[in-house]
Order: C-alpha cells, then sequence, then structure tokens
C-alpha cells in the first residue's frame, strides 16, 4: 500500500460487495494492512515491535506545539467547519493524540458531553489507528469491521461512518487526524477523501505555524532576557572600572601607610558608605592580624576595636582563610566571630568584609561597617572585592618600599656574616667555634700541624672530629698529597687486614689480582684512621708495627713494603677505659695518644651555636635556593638551651630540616626533641636549678613570653605573677628582644 492509496471499509450496501463472504474477507485484509497482522493469504505484513503511540520522538514534538490543553482557535475551527460543510457531515473534528487520551483542539458536531470535555481515552479512539497506520483510515461501517466494532464509540457516541487522514509534520511525527463521522451508513468518495487531505493539510500547517511562533515567541523572549543581561553587565563592567580608575588615582602616589589609608577610604566612601572602614593585615610571621587603618564617616582616624589578633575564630581569618567576601546583615546573629563582640558594643550592626590579595597571595581584608542592619548587599560585596584588589596592590608596593628601609641594616648584618667566613679560623675549613674549648683545639691543631707526630683526636659522634683531621692535613707539610680515609668500625673483621694493608694474589678466596691497601695509598700523604677503638685485637699489633716502623707486608705476601704515612686516629670511645678492659692494646694506645686532641661536645660550648647556625644557613639556604634572613634571637636562645646530644651533627639535620620549611625566609625551629636522656646517656645528673629553669623557658616560649592574663605563664604554672617574675630574675631568665624586652600580659 502507497502513501497515496485510501482503506476504504465498504458497509452493506449490495451496490459494493456481492456477498458477506467478500465483505468479511476484504475487512481481514484491511485488518492487517492496519495492524499489521497475518492475513488469510499468509505472512506478516508491517509488524512493529513499538507502538508509535509513544513514541519520544512524536510525544515530544506534540508537547513542542502548545496545542495540548489549549483553548479554541478561529483558524482551526474554520477547517472543521469547512469539512462538515463540504463533505455534509454531521461531525468534524481536529484531534491531537498523546500517551493516554485524543484531545480535539476543534470539533463541530461532537455531542455535549464531550465538546465539553473535549477529550477522550484512547480505547474509545478511532484517530489513534490513523495515526499508527500513518494513512487515511475509511469506513463505511465500523459495526461491521472487526478491529472497529467493539469500540465503545459506537455505542456512547454513535459514530458508524468515518474518515479519517494522519495530521503529520514536515518532520515526519505524526500528531493526530483530521476526522469526519457520519452516525449512519456512509461510503466515502474518493473526492471526498482527497478534499478531507487538503484539509488536514492545512491543519498541519496551522499547527507547524503555531510551533514556529512558539519558537518565534521563545527566542524573542531569550533575546531580550540575554539583551537585558548583557546591558545590565556592561553598566556593571563600567562602574566597576570608573570605580577602579578612581581608586587607583587616589592611592598610587601613597609611600606611607596613613596617606595610602586615607586616600583609599577616601575613594571607597564615594561607592560605599560606611560608619567604620578598617584595612587589616596579615603579620604571617606570628599568624595574628593587626589594624593598619580605621576610620569613621569623616575619614578622620579612629582607634582600633583591637590592635591584634589570633587567626583562629575571628571573622578576618575566615575571609582570608577562603579567600570570599563575607556580609553580615546583623552582627546580632549568627555565625559569630570573636570580633562580632567588640562591633557591637560598638553600635555597629552591618559588615562587609574582603580579602586583599596580589597574584594569588593574600596580604589582609578591607571592611566596611554600619550602624544600620542590612546595609550591605551581595552587590556592594562585589564592589569592595574588585576594590580590595586594587588596595592590595598598593598596599603590596608600600611594604616593598618599607622593605628597602630595612635593607641597609640587613646587607650590613650579611656583610658582617661573609667576614665571619673569610676570618682566620677559615684556614681551618669548615672547623667553626670561638669558645674557649674549641679554640684550646685549634691552637693544638696548629701547634702539632706542622709536625708528622700521630694524633688522637677523641670526642663525642658528631662533634666534628673528621673536620679537624682535614684541617691538620690541609695545615700540614703533605697537604699536596692525598688524605686516605678508613673507617674501622665500618668494615668487616675478614676484610680490615686486606684494606689497610693489601693483598697478593690468590691470598685468599676472590682475591684474583693484587691489590695495594690503603697505607700504600697514603704514602708521602696522611691516613684517617676513624673509630680506631673498633680494630680488632689482631691487627692492633700490624697496626704497631706500621707506626713504629713504617713497614708492613701484604696479606699474603712476603715483600716487606715500607711507607711514609702520618696517622691520625680518632674515636668516640674512652682507649684508656679499653684498655683497662683488655679490649685494646695499651701499646697501641700510647703509640697513638702521641698528641691528642679532645673535641667538646656541643652542649659545653653554646656560645659556638650562634655561629654554627649561621654557617648552616647559609649552605642550605643555598643549596635549596632559598633566601633566609638570620635566625632570631628567641630561636637562637632555644637551640643554645637544648643538650644537643648529638652534637654538631644533630645541629646541621636541625638547621636543614628548619630551612626546608621556612615560609617567607623567616627561619623556625621545633621538635627538638628531650634532653633528660641524652644527658643521663652521657652520665650527666642535671641540679633542679637547671630544670626548673629549663621548664620556665619551656612555658614562656609556648606563650611567646606571655606572663599574665589566661593564656599567660604564671596562668599555667599555677603562679602569681609577681612570683613568677621573682623566680624568673633567680633563675637567671630575662624576655628576648624581639619579644619587646619587658615581660608582660595581653
Amino acid at each position: 500500500m502507497t502513501g497515496c492509496d485510501v482503506l476504504q471499509v465498504p458497509g452493506t450496501s449490495p451496490r459494493r460487495l456481492a456477498s458477506l463472504g467478500d465483505m468479511l474477507r476484504r475487512a481481514s485484509e484491511l485488518t492487517a494492512e492496519i495492524q499489521g497482522a497475518p492475513s488469510s493469504e499468509g505472512g506478516r505484513m508491517g509488524e512493529t515491535e513499538t507502538d508509535p503511540i509513544l513514541d519520544p520522538g512524536r510525544l515530544g514534538a506534540l508537547k513542542q506545539t502548545g496545542l495540548l490543553d489549549s483553548p479554541p482557535e478561529e483558524a482551526f475551527d474554520r477547517l472543521t467547519l469547512l469539512a462538515s460543510s463540504l463533505l455534509h457531515a454531521p461531525v468534524a473534528y481536529i484531534s491531537l493524540v498523546d500517551d493516554h487520551r485524543q484531545f480535539f483542539k476543534s470539533e463541530q458536531g461532537l455531542d455535549a458531553a464531550l465538546a465539553t470535555a473535549r477529550e477522550t481515552a484512547l480505547s474509545h479512539s478511532f484517530c489513534k489507528h490513523t495515526l499508527q497506520a500513518r494513512e487515511p483510515v475509511v469506513l463505511d461501517d465500523a459495526r461491521l469491521h472487526p478491529t472497529f466494532r467493539e469500540n465503545p464509540a459506537i455505542t456512547e457516541h454513535g459514530v458508524v461512518a468515518y474518515a479519517g487522514v494522519p495530521l503529520i509534520t514536515s518532520e515526519g511525527h505524526a500528531l493526530g487526524a483530521f476526522c469526519v463521522v457520519e452516525r449512519t451508513p456512509r461510503h466515502w468518495s474518493e473526492d471526498e477523501i482527497t478534499i478531507l487531505r487538503a484539509l488536514a493539510s492545512a491543519a498541519v500547517t496551522q499547527i507547524e505555524l503555531r510551533g514556529m511562533a512558539n519558537a518565534l515567541r521563545a527566542l524573542s523572549t531569550n533575546l531580550e532576557e540575554l539583551v537585558e543581561s548583557r546591558t545590565a553587565q556592561l553598566r556593571a563592567a563600567e562602574k566597576r572600572q570608573r570605580v577602579l580608575l578612581e581608586v587607583n588615582n587616589a592611592v598610587v602616589t601613597c609611600l606611607d601607610r596613613d596617606s595610602l589609608f586615607r586616600a583609599a577610604v577616601g575613594a571607597l566612601a564615594s561607592v560605599c558608605p560606611f560608619d567604620r572602614a578598617a584595612l587589616i593585615l596579615y603579620n604571617r610571621a606570628r599568624d595574628m592580624f593587626s589594624v593598619m587603618g580605621a576610620a569613621d564617616p569623616t575619614l578622620s582616624p579612629v582607634p582600633p576595636l583591637n590592635p591584634e589578633w589570633k587567626r583562629e575564630g575571628s571573622r578576618t581569618g575566615w575571609v582570608f582563610d577562603h579567600g570570599r567576601a563575607l556580609v553580615t546583615q546583623d552582627l546580632m546573629e549568627p555565625p559569630f566571630f570573636t570580633e562580632h563582640e567588640l562591633m557591637v558594643k560598638a553600635g555597629l550592626r552591618s559588615v562587609a568584609s574582603v580579602p586583599l590579595s596580589v597574584k594569588g597571595k593574600r596580604i589582609g581584608t578591607l571592611n566596611v561597617a554600619s550602624l544600620t542592619p542590612g546595609r550591605y548587599t551581595e552587590e556592594d560585596a562585589s564592589l569592595l572585592f574588585v576594590i580590595g584588589e586594587q588596595m592590595a596592590l598598593a598596599i603590596e608596593n608600600l611594604l616593598a618600599y618599607e622593605e628597602i628601609a630595612s635593607l641597609k641594616a640587613r646587607l650590613e648584618e650579611e656583610n658582617l656574616y661573609l667576614q665571619e667566613e673569610v676570618r682566620a679560623e677559615s684556614a681551618f675549613g669548615d672547623v667553626i667555634g670561638e669558645s674557649r674549648g674549641m679554640l684550646a683545639v685549634l691552637a693544638g691543631v696548629r701547634k702539632v700541624a706542622t709536625t708528622d707526630s700521630t694524633i688522637l683526636v677523641t670526642g663525642e659522634t658528631g662533634t666534628g672530629k673528621e673536620l679537624v683531621v682535614r684541617a691538620i692535613h690541609d695545615m700540614s707539610r703533605r697537604k699536596g698529597k692525598i688524605l686516605v680515609k678508613v673507617n674501622c668500625a665500618a668494615l668487616p673483621a675478614g676484610v680490615i687486614e686486606s684494606e689497610l694493608f693489601g693483598h697478593e694474589r690468590g691470598a685468599f678466596t676472590g682475591a684474583l689480582s693484587r691489590k695495594a691497601g690503603r697505607f700504600e695509598l697514603a704514602h708521602g700523604g696522611t691516613l684517617f684512621l676513624d673509630e680506631i677503638g673498633d680494630l680488632p685485637l689482631e691487627l692492633q699489633a700490624k697496626l704497631l708495627r706500621v707506626l713504629q716502623e713504617g713497614e708492613f707486608e701484604r696479606v699474603g705476601g712476603t715483600q716487606t713494603h715500607k711507607v711514609d704515612v702520618r696517622v691520625v686516629a680518632a674515636t668516640n670511645h674512652d682507649l684508656a677505659h679499653a684498655v683497662a678492659e683488655g679490649k685494646f692494646r695499651a701499646d697501641l694506645y700510647y703509640r697513638l695518644n702521641v698528641f691528642p686532641l679532645h673535641i667538646p661536645p656541643l652542649r659545653e660550648r653554646p656560645d659556638d651555636i650562634p655561629r654554627l647556625v649561621r654557617h648552616f644557613v647559609m649552605v642550605h639556604a643555598s643549596k635549596t635556593g632559598k633566601r633566609i634572613s638570620p635566625p632570631s634571637e628567641a630561636v637562637l636562645t632555644r637551640l643554645q638551651a637544648y643538650a644537643w646530644p648529638g652534637n654538631v651533627r644533630e645541629l646541621q639535620n636541625v638547621i636543614e630540616r628548619a630551612v626546608i620549611l621556612a615560609s617567607k625566609g623567616r627561619l623556625e625551629v621545633s621538635d627538638l626533641g628531650a634532653t633528660p636522656e641524652p644527658m643521663e646517656a652521657m652520665g650527666r645528673t642535671r641540679s633542679l636549678h637547671d630544670v626548673e629553669r629549663e621548664h620556665v623557658l619551656s612555658v614562656l616560649e609556648e606563650t611567646q613570653w606571655r606572663v599574665s592574663g589566661e593564656r599567660g605563664a604564671a596562668k599555667i604554672l599555677g603562679l602569681k605573677r609577681t612570683t613568677l617574675e621573682a623566680r624568673m630574675k633567680k633563675l637567671g631568665i630575662a624576655r628576648p628582644s624581639s619579644y619587646g624586652g619587658k615581660l608582660g600580659g595581653h
């Protein structure tokens, strides 16, 4: 069946069918074609897997027309009236079919109930079959057709003869049908169906015109909204640019804090009235906020409600951390921050705060407050945010100028540091120290370095024994020759003899070739025997022979080799005690101990700590590419108070870690560890005076040298302020100058 075919079901007229059998056969064929059911001639024709009624694309197109449940329209009513007139049909209607009903967009001649309801269930619908077939459906007498004879519309609404043409849009969606109905049997001619097709085409045109009109109205509405939105954006952008220009012109030439603040709030007052305005800066080193300036509506400076406060729990801290504006319509309502109580006491009720940011780095906040609740809106906050960016740039420039003012002192300090690096003791390489103990060591080095005497360097682990040995070599006549180091504790007992004296080929399993020992390598130079106290007893006699006679034999060999080597030994053991216990040969000890040098532990020379710290800061800052300011007096005091069980090596590691963790060039030291265990391990017992002094110092540092107040040291220690001050005086504790020099609270 082609798209132009007309499905025609004849009635009972003898002019159309010869017999009832022919009529039933024809009806069966039509049913097969309409519904896709197998006909009496076999096969399945046009079977579909899904009901076209429920097609989502069709339902979407129907919804977009906006005609469902819409009131009657003259254009459609003219078409149904014309159909009823031209086809002499008592009933004509245009129906739209959705997923559960057919809706009468226009009708002529329907009974009163249907005309009022303007819809009927699909169970009563003839049009759904027209929609499914996508072809005209023509019934001379529906009562004789097996598909339609049980339809309730026949008995309830008197539908007998029916002719319907589907309403198919240009996009191929079947939305409904244009139908005419006769309440008695009737033959529909081909001319009548042609007229019905033309009327259906006109109805489709009207439907699509409505869709186009709806789309145009939506586009027009969207365009108007877009124009209004864009216009508002342009106005807002123009206002922002004007305000930015005014703020920039006001602050660009200000190079001191007072003039910058006055110019900034003056420009701000013209666009965002306030009863109090404040610029707040963040002190990164102390993790505190302080007021750069505060002013009233007359732009006169006013004292800040609080000179400085902590970041935690504060409104300023929230804005600073989140990088967003914060508008509080009423300070009497939550959320509450630490500053709000003082603001309410001052009569302020609403406030807007924005961060001050430069290139992603926040430096503080800009704040305006009013005596009136609900004074500031999100739009005000947005404008303040832009103003804050401009002010932040000016403040950053101001801080740069302030930094230049302090640059001279810093350069002088660095110059002093460099001078220390090239002082006379630079001849000792990296040996740093001006304490009495270290000066005695260095004096001994000067005396013995130019001789060939054997030297025994003693001291705890990490005191710098190897550095002293290198200094001895560098100041000796052998400095042009090699310095060979042997760690006696790091080598297994089975190979240490071979390492020291060498071996011949085949001397032991794996000795595939002859190898020279460390003594031969050090010929003409210096041999450094580190951790000599761990040398096995069986090798000590052979070492003694080399020291006394300067000769030895390789392992597995018989030839005697003579060498000219200066031996410097080092140990962290008490060799005299080892001799007494029989763990070290006495004759070797005396031969090594020709010129003893004892390196004092770091805890016995705290005066050397500042210079060591500066040296290690410079070294590790250079390695990491950081610029680190000189350590503060508080840091140095803390370092000097520590016992340093690991000595200089531990100090170096602590400073390296501090340099890595340093923020904004400021050196902070933490996690030094507890000192009692190392002190006890060294066999020392601290006095009650030392323990008490250390505890009081620890509490004072924890409270940043606050004595009184709820968070002061006196409160923590359970003492009166006067009692604590007297105790501090007795213990010789003075507040560092970096904390103001005087004691007190906040």
